[in-house]
């Protein structure tokens, strides 16, 4: 059995890096801003088949932390219903939730809006269909910010399900979490999380 979570503790941690989409979305988009416009160039149109179709692996990701982390509590001796009674389990299983809510949003509402004003534009956007696609985008680019910031909180809790920290640390922590959130955010992130 120790094997056996070992094997899943390995596989969680690898799962919450490759959740660590947000912050390269944020940076990709961060250096399109750089560029200026037209909308609807072939920058555009490279970066929104990216964008776009990251939703399904980020499910995928998602289902396999919600997966990995149930299975070690199980095999770690604990009921699933730990997951919302434990304060540091229910911390990262209610972000989670979060996340694919704000995921699903954005793979069923903004994303298709996104793609229509795009086809209706049939290549360079007009003023007044850019116009259009920038809200849109900043909300997107908002709610990476807001999952970015969630995906970390959760790994710097997950750290503490078998080793507590202070709360003066979880607390210094949450901190530095959320300026490097508002940095991917507003900035290309030049020398990384510095």
């Amino acid at each position: 059995m120790e094997v056996l979570a070992g094997m899943l503790q390995v596989i969680h941690v690898i799962n919450a890096v490759l959740m660590a989409w947000p912050f390269y979305a944020l940076v990709a988009v961060n250096q399109r801003a750089r560029l200026g416009p037209p909308v609807g160039d072939r920058v555009d149109v490279y970066m929104e088949n990216i964008i776009k179709n990251r939703t399904i692996p980020c499910f995928v990701f998602q289902a396999t932390a919600l997966l990995t982390g149930a299975g070690l509590v199980v095999l770690r001796g604990r009921g699933l219903a730990d997951i919302l009674t434990e304060p540091v389990l229910a911390l990262k299983f209610f972000p989670l939730l979060l996340i694919s809510g704000l995921l699903a949003y954005v793979h069923v509402t903004l994303q298709p809006r996104i793609d229509a004003l795009f086809a209706q534009a049939g290549g360079i956007a007009s003023p007044e269909l850019a116009k259009q696609i920038g809200p849109l985008r900043l909300r997107r680019k908002r709610l990476a910010t807001v999952c970015l910031f969630v995906v970390l909180f959760s790994t710097t809790l997950g750290v503490q399900v078998w080793a507590p920290f202070p709360l003066w640390l979880t607390a210094l922590l949450t901190a530095s979490v959320g300026l490097l959130s508002w940095r991917a955010y507003s900035s290309v992130t030049p020398y990384g999380w510095a």
